[in-house]
């Protein structure tokens, strides 16, 4: 198999420079950093990769300020009190992209982010103590816990919000295999 810093040398000759790879890799946020984020931030965050997969990531970009109003700025307190009807309101809302599997999402995330607080003192501190050679774990707590927070949709939300994570995009399926 391949060495990292083969891949890597790869890497920086197609992109014309150390420099220029480099400023395209993110930057994982620290542990305390990442104990700085909300409850509402890891549900907003879940929500866009959610209504981001399947779609064009700019038509869900131009419609996010809607959806931040729609669902209350993603506040994890006033979502748990939705009822069923006002889900099915917010479903048919035309500031959103109107996908009723995906809006059912936000509460069953909601309930999933509420839930594991409840176990583990807050969702933020059980996101940025979770072991980072257990990765993978990660994903897989996400999958079963939570709502279509598999595949790359988990990873994807993780990374957005500055979890160290890989992310298993095409061209590094398509490489390896």
């Amino acid at each position: 198999m391949e060495k990292y810093q083969s891949i890597y040398q790869r890497a920086v000759e197609r992109k014309g420079s150390k420099a220029q790879l480099e400023s395209l890799l993110s930057k994982p946020r620290s542990q305390s950093q990442l104990k700085k984020l909300t409850d509402d931030d890891w549900l907003e965050e879940f929500t866009r990769k959610i209504f981001q997969s399947g779609f064009y990531w700019s038509v869900i970009n131009a419609k996010w300020p809607g959806f931040r109003e729609v669902f209350w700025d993603f506040s994890v307190e006033k979502l748990l009190m939705m009822s069923p009807e006002m889900l099915e309101q917010k479903a048919a809302d035309e500031r959103i992209v109107r996908n009723y599997k995906k809006v059912q999402t936000v509460p069953e995330n909601c309930m999933m982010i509420y839930d594991t607080a409840q176990q583990h003192g807050s969702f933020k501190d059980f996101i940025a103590d979770w072991p980072s050679d257990d990765i993978i774990g990660l994903w897989l707590y996400l999958k079963k816990h939570g709502a279509r927070l598999g595949g790359n949709t988990g990873s994807f939300a993780l990374r957005a919000l500055g979890k160290d994570t890989f992310v298993l995009s095409r061209d590094v399926e398509t490489y390896c295999r």
